[in-house]
């Protein structure tokens, strides 16, 4: 099946960074699955109320693992942390020669900007992208030559959102951190 027909006819919008913030694999689950399994609780089968009293007491325990006023408490992290090496790129980043469109919606503002080594996005290549109306897979292939990063009117910087695949995996990259230091 050629390219094309697989990724603009019958999957459209099929890759990855097509929505933030979700899941794009099962490793999650996965290692969830394995803990529970690891426990030994459910390594055979249980009767229903066996099952709920087996899975309230690992809710419980997980719970208590979470419990910020214990020592030993697992920190759940709401925030990405940013190492030196990544102000140390995002800094270089902010002092390149990149050039921005910049759009303003009502809640946030867009940069738009071209990815790796390219200095400058066409208009024509910037509309293809925000349009997603692709004709050809080599058009579909060259909107990944744009990065889209999108920033909050009324948050901070380090709430704003890249298509990256460097945000995709970390939820913080050099384009947010730079685009920070560049706003001031």
């Amino acid at each position: 099946m050629e390219p094309k027909h697989e990724w603009l006819l019958s999957n459209p919008g099929l890759y990855e960074g097509i929505q933030l913030y979700v899941p794009s694999t099962n490793n999650a689950l996965e290692s969830t699955n394995r803990t529970i399994k690891d426990d030994g609780a459910f390594r055979e089968r249980h009767v229903l109320s066996r099952f709920l009293t087996t899975s309230s007491e690992i809710i419980s325990n997980w719970s208590m693992d979470r419990d910020t006023s214990f020592t030993n408490s697992k920190y759940f992290t709401t925030e990405p942390t940013i190492s030196l090496a990544l102000w140390t790129s995002s800094y270089e980043w902010a002092k390149s020669n990149k050039n921005f469109i910049c759009i303003n919606n009502e809640s946030s503002k867009v940069y738009y900007t071209s990815a790796r080594d390219l200095d400058s996005i066409l208009k024509t290549d910037l509309d293809k992208y925000r349009k997603q109306n692709f004709t050809t897979f080599n058009q579909f292939k060259k909107s990944f030559d744009i990065w889209c990063l999108e920033v909050e009117s009324d948050s901070t910087w380090e709430k704003s959102r890249c298509t990256c695949p460097a945000f995709l995996k970390n939820y913080i990259c050099k384009h947010i951190v730079g685009m920070g230091i560049r706003l001031k």
